[in-house]
């Protein structure tokens, strides 16, 4: 298979930091979305070369074993040092007549490969980012989602292959059954446990990958309150490795802007106009909030930046009740005066001694 660059993928350079991956990521995954493109088979699967290499570039280790290793990054992050690449991949093994356990620490190291170096012996968590708007912060909300996954394939269970009737040499060793090891030494080969022989060949469902492509439809519902930058966890909502395992799936709830409150917690900050006179002598003034509007009174003296709070006017809590409503005053001044105002202001200033 040709080897895959992630990075031109998603159209970054290879030194882009994480901010710049994931809103590469995030743009792409809009443009090609199976949603956005219901009918077309080439945007599924660009929606799904998009999602792979965004799972392993967004993961700092992940993306240092592949920068390392490309393709074989799996591989070397499970037998670490001992890695080296091209050492029994794209092939399948015969264990039959290897010394006892071979197969099962050979499995350990290289998770279940197919012929195409693939493999899901181990589930893997996917996520998702959703925006809210603060009046669905306060009421709480459900969103759908619609992903791509990688299953593990149902025939092989995610091994990549089936066994064989049929054997043949080794493609490691060539049938003799011997390698060279890390230090030159002649050693039973690692591929055919010395065999010279295996009996196995990539599964017919899969063609040797170990996985099927799926799309995945989840229903989730967001609680009242949740805060800016919240990950809930839906359990068994990511792909399915081998044996049945399941990931999960993690919705990042991101809230938007909003034009008139800002958030403070689970108190809203607004600020609304009052007239000078008003604040001078005191009266009513009408405050917004994300369900209509309230009156407030304003004592006489008030002044510009104070603040005064509104209970139970901000947004709803997640163990119950309502946070308050923060009312910021700005002053106004009239900036046309009619003739009789004028002189009643005078008549102020004279009783106050300004000048």
């Amino acid at each position: 298979m040709a080897s895959k660059d992630y990075y031109a993928v998603l159209g970054v350079d290879r030194n882009a930091d994480a901010k710049e991956i994931k809103s590469a990521y995030r743009r792409l995954a809009r443009k090609y979305h199976p949603d956005v493109n219901p009918k077309s088979r080439a945007a599924e699967e660009r929606f799904k070369e998009i999602s792979e290499a965004y799972d392993v570039l967004s993961d700092e280790k992940k993306r240092k074993l592949y920068d390392r290793f490309g393709d074989n990054w799996e591989a070397a992050s499970k037998m670490g040092d001992n890695f080296q690449p091209g050492a029994g991949q794209g092939f399948r093994i015969d264990f039959e007549g290897a010394p006892s356990g071979f197969e099962s620490i050979f499995e350990n190291f290289f998770g279940g490969f197919g012929p195409s170096g693939g493999g899901v012996s181990i589930p893997h968590d996917v996520e998702q980012t959703v925006e809210l708007t603060l009046e669905e912060v306060d009421t709480g909300t459900q969103r759908v989602f619609t992903y791509r996954v990688e299953d593990a394939c149902s025939t092989c269970d995610g091994r990549g292959y089936v066994a064989s009737q049929k054997s043949s040499a080794c493609p490691q060793c060539g049938g003799s059954g011997k390698s060279r090891g890390i230090l030159g030494f002649a050693q039973a080969c690692p591929a055919c446990g010395g065999t010279g022989t295996y009996s196995r060949q990539a599964c017919p469902t899969c063609h040797g990958h170990g996985s099927i492509s799926a799309t995945r439809r989840m229903e989730v519902k967001i609680p009242a309150g949740i805060q800016d930058g919240t990950r809930l966890r839906v359990a068994g909502g990511g792909p399915v490795a081998g044996g049945g395992r399941k990931g999960d799936l993690y919705v990042v709830v991101r809230v938007r802007p909003h034009p008139r409150f800002k958030r403070r917690g689970d108190d809203l900050e607004t600020e609304v106009p009052v007239d000078y006179t008003v604040a001078a002598l005191g009266g009513m003034v009408i405050v917004p909030t994300l369900h209509g509007s309230v009156d407030m009174k304003v004592p006489p003296g008030s002044q510009t930046g104070q603040v005064f709070r509104v209970g139970g006017k901000g947004l709803s809590k997640m163990g119950g009740g309502h946070g308050n409503l923060l009312v910021r005053l700005r002053i106004t001044v009239p900036k046309n005066l009619t003739r009789k105002e004028e002189a009643l202001l005078k008549e102020v200033m004279q009783a106050r001694g300004d000048k």
